[in-house]
């Protein structure tokens, strides 16, 4: 039913699907000068197009040969390189030669130390996969770690599509060691495995921008626009993970804050929101917990139950945090209302309700207090 691949027609689907991919990229690119990605990924796809023609031009060529393989193991490296560009981070870094290097060197090294021979074809062979196999992994496991880590189900994606290639490889290994060797398996298995892996790879580094894009937004409709900080809907998401028996709730309210933007403007209300926001949501979170705005002067925070048995020396420091004198703005203080969530709780809105009760007496006992 089915006949033996033809190599060349493989090749050539694989060179078409490339160069269409590396023009999609450099369109995406075409005057997007912040998403610099596209440049490294349209160059990989381009480049690898180039290498698989060039292939059937280097036939014999020791050296040429080589340098393809070389080329072939830059065209993951540019997968890395914009990946790295994406987050931020200094796009080539020298490790990323060893794998360019290794590919080149593994092919001509055999035959220019042993001869030629049964023997040393094989050993050249079966180098060139191995060779090629590590920087492909090399890729995908890059993408997949950074997919764990950022939670990015595009990035996963296209890790896998690269681990994918693995299996072919080691079919393509065992074909050279195991067998007398009648076709070049490392352009026919590879070709084949690119014609499902190849557009699974591409598709996920396309997506991986418009995912982030779509997560700033979901992010900017949790976040109080002000401040920065989780609005109500963003705490009542995030503070639930902490939400356990023996967890600690922070009601904190600004004193006389009518009075500073009476006294001061409304722009010297909006800082003074701002450093608060920055002092005790940066205490908060050296304590593990959430922090957030549920609007106005009123503010909002949990403590992690691994906090309960300091829990008043935690609202202390963060109270503390709140009384620093900020050079150019008004003088302000804040109150705090302290409490636990119960035992038999499983949210932490009945403690947010004490932490609520126990503000409003620190506001009758005179403001600039925490009580419990």
């Amino acid at each position: 039913m089915f006949h033996t691949p033809d190599t060349e027609t493989l090749r050539l689907c694989s060179v078409l699907a490339s160069t269409a991919f590396g023009l999609v990229f450099a369109l995406v690119r075409f005057g997007r000068s912040i998403e610099p990605q596209f440049v490294h990924w349209s160059a990989s796809s381009f480049l690898y197009a180039a290498v698989l023609v060039g292939f059937e031009y280097a036939r014999g060529n020791l050296v040429l040969v080589g340098l393809l393989l070389g080329a072939l193991a830059v065209t993951n490296m540019l997968i890395v390189s914009g990946l790295r560009s994406f987050d931020g981070k200094p796009p080539f870094r020298g490790w990323m030669l060893a794998p360019v290097i290794g590919c080149a060197a593994v092919h001509v090294l055999p035959t220019w130390l042993g001869g030629h021979g049964p023997v040393v074809s094989t050993i050249t062979h079966a180098g060139d996969t191995i060779s090629v196999a590590v920087s492909a992994a090399i890729t995908g496991i890059t993408l997949w770690s950074s997919g764990r880590r950022e939670k990015s189900r595009a990035r996963r994606i296209a890790g896998l599509a690269m681990l994918g290639y693995l299996p072919g490889y080691a079919v393509t290994l065992a074909a050279y060691l195991f067998t007398v060797p009648r076709l070049n398996y490392l352009a026919l298995i590879p070709t084949l495995s690119d014609q499902l892996l190849l557009g699974v790879l591409n598709l996920g580094l396309l997506a991986i921008p418009a995912e982030r894009a779509q997560q700033r937004l979901r992010d900017a409709a949790l976040r109080d626009p002000l401040t920065g900080v989780w609005n109500r809907a963003g705490f009542g998401r995030y503070a639930t993970r902490l939400a356990a028996p023996g967890a600690t709730v922070l009601a904190i309210d600004l004193d006389h804050f009518k009075q500073i933007n009476d006294r001061h403007g409304h722009l010297a209300g909006d800082n003074v929101l701002i450093e608060l926001a920055r002092l005790a949501g940066d205490e908060v979170e050296s304590l593990g917990g959430e922090f957030g705005r549920l609007g106005g002067d009123e503010f909002v925070a949990i403590l992690p139950a691994s906090r309960a048995a300091n829990a008043q020396a935690c609202a202390n420091q963060i109270h503390d945090a709140c009384r620093k004198v900020t050079e150019g703005m008004p003088e302000w203080t804040t109150s705090i209302g302290v409490s636990q969530i119960g035992a038999n709780e499983t949210g932490f809105h009945d403690a947010l309700q004490r932490a609520d009760v126990a503000l409003y007496r620190a506001k009758v006992a005179g403001r600039n207090k925490l009580t419990a």
